[in-house]
């Protein structure tokens, strides 16, 4: 299946520069505007320094107090007056503005100088490899590497200057990606795709050929792009044109001011194919227009770079080929509406819906009923019960108890049930267990209940006999500082019963991030947990995935449930797929097994049967998979659905 990539409504384009304290937010302190940073839990003055690009003395200089140490919450401030113009001469992608050198400056930091010119410090280091003695000011490093294809890189190749204006002409060789093309000559993926329009970017073979725009500036990061919706200034045409897709921070809007829907999108032209394309629209809110992105923004981008991946995975498989739309719905219903009267929307064949309830509504009252729609992140809602062509990819939260509590009830038959509630804690499962007593009660079964005030101490459990009878431990909160208050005197007690098989916990979906010590403890409990996602870090999927998105974009996924990098992978895989099924057969999947994720679709709502004997509902497909992941001692996980 040839899968092409457009954007709409303000492509989404990151700058890879700028000084991480530039993304910081802003106050007054005694009359000055200063940056400011949040210490988070077991950070050191070193993990900041490299975290922020800036000395430990500089650190120290504005926050005197943080020479005792670092403390959470602790609110660190550096002056704007002084740090305003760090990572400005990094605001173009350093390679294709010609920029080859930095001079070190004193206080520079290998993280910091690697962030300001967009790359990462493993990469500046292999480009300098004396940086391994240290950094001393004065000193100047290569901020790109020579373009010699006869070394390191597995790309080679004549280059001959075409046309006087600096471009280069590469043979695509076998095992080549564009990616990886314009990584080894150090120009961005989109220039490159924008320099040759006439290549497919997801369905291309060895010996086409490229025109490599060595050294040229080009202001289309995305192409297909109307010019004449850019804006005005010159430097920041350039400054967006040589942001790569490959970043994890700033979403930034190209486009008319007066129009939230512009740039105008053009569609990229497929080739080698007579067969009309299948259109995906998806509107999520980017947040084009936020100067400071959110986190829930950066969410929203990492969720867009994988389904990127997921159709460069998919690039060369056969079928009808599929075309993404990319949509900012700057989380406003009004963006949404106008976006859904555009002429281009009568030709999509699926809709990825945004996370707002009132603009799904909007979206299913507006959409032909023949469009699908898929329901990814309002998670609670309930409209899948009566739009027979709404999929929601996630099991409701009422099944997901029901269906997790009818597991608890089969997997310790016999066992008794042990609550615990902190009586200064955060109380954010206590739905469910509310749920579960009920059912204990219902089905007349024993349970105990424990509560304490600051930690859980050896004293508190010596009422329950483990050895007469196991018990398990049911929290009424899944956080991590919450367990923290727990599982020392839980572990205690296993590991002095004379089975400690006797003594295991049942816990939540965000267990799944825990890691270290807590990933330890977990297993060391023999816990269960339910979860819709599950990313484990142990698993070769999982790990690829990761690895090839650091390899595309710089950064690391952020730890999340569910972890949206690996979710836009899944979920462009899932359509992808499910697109080319409905096309050669006219029936859309009902399995998908995902990296992260997993499929099992049933439809919803009213049934009958109609004259051809046929199953007709009222409602759509709704997801019914859960995860049961069993954390063992030794670090072994286990998991089914």
């Amino acid at each position: 299946m040839a899968v092409a990539i457009v954007a709409a409504a303000g492509y989404v384009v990151v700058p890879l520069a700028g000084a991480a304290l530039a993304d910081l937010p802003k106050t007054q302190v005694k009359g000055r505007s200063c940056y400011y940073y949040d210490v988070q839990p077991r950070e050191s003055i070193y993990g900041v320094s490299e975290k922020l690009g800036v000395t430990r003395e500089a650190i120290l200089r504005h926050n005197p107090s943080a020479a005792d140490g670092l403390k959470p919450k602790m609110r660190l401030f550096f002056p704007v007056a002084e740090f305003e113009n760090a990572g400005k001469e990094g605001a173009v992608y350093a390679a294709a503005a010609g920029v080859t050198t930095h001079v070190v400056k004193k206080g520079e930091t290998l993280y910091g100088i690697a962030r300001k010119y967009g790359m990462s410090p493993d990469e500046l280091a292999r480009i300098n490899p004396h940086v391994a003695d240290g950094l001393r000011a004065g000193d100047t490093i290569n901020i790109s590497a020579p373009v010699n294809h006869s070394g390191d890189s597995n790309i080679s190749g004549e280059l001959a200057t075409v046309d006087g204006e600096g471009f280069a002409i590469y043979e695509i060789k076998p095992g080549d990606t564009l990616f990886s093309i314009a990584n080894s000559y150090n120009v961005p993926l989109e220039t490159l795709l924008d320099a040759n329009k006439s290549i497919d970017p997801l369905h291309y073979n060895a010996g086409q050929k490229l025109h490599i725009p060595i050294g040229v500036a080009t202001s289309d990061a995305v192409a297909g792009v109307d010019e004449s919706l850019r804006e005005d200034t010159p430097e920041e045409n350039v400054a967006e044109g040589m942001g790569m897709l490959a970043s994890d921070e700033d979403v930034e809007e190209d486009g008319s001011e007066d129009s939230p829907s512009a740039p105008e999108e053009a569609d990229a032209e497929i080739q080698d194919s007579e067969i009309d394309p299948m259109i995906v629209a998806v509107m999520l809110p980017f947040m084009l227009n936020e100067e400071q992105q959110s986190r829930t923004t950066q969410l929203y981008t990492e969720f867009y770079k994988g389904m990127l991946m997921a159709a460069d995975t998919l690039r060369n498989d056969g079928g009808a080929p599929v075309k993404f739309r990319f949509y900012d719905t700057a989380a406003s219903i009004d963006t949404v509406r106008a976006l859904l009267g555009r002429p281009e929307m009568a030709d999509i064949d699926m809709l990825v819906a945004p996370d707002n309830a009132a603009q799904l509504a909007l979206i299913m009252d507006t959409v032909d009923d023949q469009t699908l729609v898929l329901n990814i992140f309002a998670v609670k809602d309930e409209s899948y019960k009566n739009y027979r062509n709404l999929i929601q990819t996630n099991i409701p939260h009422d099944d997901m108890y029901a269906k997790a509590i009818d597991r608890f009830m089969a997997k310790y038959e016999g066992v008794m049930p042990v609550f615990l509630s902190r009586s200064t804690g955060h109380a954010d499962k206590e739905s469910f267990t509310s749920a579960l007593k009920k059912r204990l009660d219902t089905d007349g079964k024993a349970y105990r209940e424990i509560a304490f005030n600051t930690s859980l101490a050896d004293s508190d459990l010596e009422q329950l006999k483990v050895d007469e009878q196991p018990v398990v431990f049911v929290p009424n909160s899944g956080s991590k500082t919450e367990f923290a208050k727990f599982v020392k005197a839980i572990t205690y007690l296993r590991e002095n019963a004379a089975n400690p098989a006797n003594v295991t916990i049942f816990g939540y979906p965000e267990w799944v991030t825990f890691r270290g010590e807590s990933f330890d403890e977990i297993c060391a409990l023999d816990a269960t947990i339910y979860s819709r996602y599950l990313a484990n870090d142990r698993d070769d999927a999982t790990k690829g995935l990761k690895n090839r998105y650091k390899e595309w974009y710089g950064v690391e996924m952020f730890e999340a449930v569910p972890t949206q990098g690996i979710l836009g992978f899944d979920t462009g895989m899932f359509v992808i797929k499910g697109l080319k099924q409905m096309d050669s057969t006219g029936v859309f999947p009902s399995e998908y097994d995902g990296v992260q994720g997993n499929m099992r679709l049933m439809w919803s709502g009213d049934s009958r049967t109609d004259a051809n004997g046929d199953l007709v509902t009222s409602g759509g497909l709704v997801n019914e998979a859960l995860y049961f992941i069993n954390y063992r001692p030794g670090g072994i996980v286990e998991w089914e659905n």
